[in-house]
């Protein structure tokens, strides 16, 4: 028996759905592997970033700790970002990378130094400040880290300062 408030039909227009428009991943895998690359990382360096989105709260997979991250988009990069090598990766469009904070005693000033680089004003609790982050920018450097296994590197977003100071560093080191 039907329940007297659903509708007599429910009309779907697939169209319209953003399921519809999603891309097909498979096709990836009718590359040859010839044509498939192993990404190169970022140069070293400074960039401007735009923090993109609602951050993401979770745990560690290994310990367990809960984590805020943010996702930050490439805006700019600095006058020391190699140039040769931005290139030879692809450039900084829609180049992302993640500020993960770990939410422990011990590290909590890093996440509120984060915050407040990003220009967000000190509020009652820390939770609030996250927040209002998004579309924010940031200032962030790159530095390169050698994997796990020591077979390859990886870019990591080793500090951040406000967005104010973007080129202040290259201007010193001229």
């Amino acid at each position: 028996m039907r329940h007297p408030n659903y509708p007599k039909q429910l009309k779907l227009n697939l169209k319209e759905t953003p399921m519809a428009k999603a891309p097909n991943f498979g096709s990836l895998l009718d590359k040859a592997p010839s044509e498939v690359d192993k990404p190169k990382p970022l140069p070293e360096g400074q960039y401007l970033w735009v923090v993109q989105g609602l951050p993401r709260y979770d745990k560690s997979s290994k310990k367990q700790t809960e984590f805020v991250e943010f996702t930050l988009k490439a805006l700019q990069v600095g006058a020391d970002v190699d140039q040769d090598e931005l290139e030879a990766m692809g450039g900084i469009a829609d180049k992302t990378t993640r500020a993960t904070f770990y939410l422990t005693e011990g590290s909590l000033w890093r996440l509120k130094d984060f915050l407040l680089h990003c220009g967000v004003e000190e509020m009652d609790s820390l939770r609030e400040m996250v927040e209002e982050a998004q579309n924010c920018q940031v200032v962030g450097y790159i530095k390169h880290e050698a994997s796990n296994d020591g077979e390859s590197f990886f870019a990591r977003l080793s500090k951040t300062a406000s967005a104010e100071a973007f080129g202040d560093e290259q201007e010193e080191a001229a």
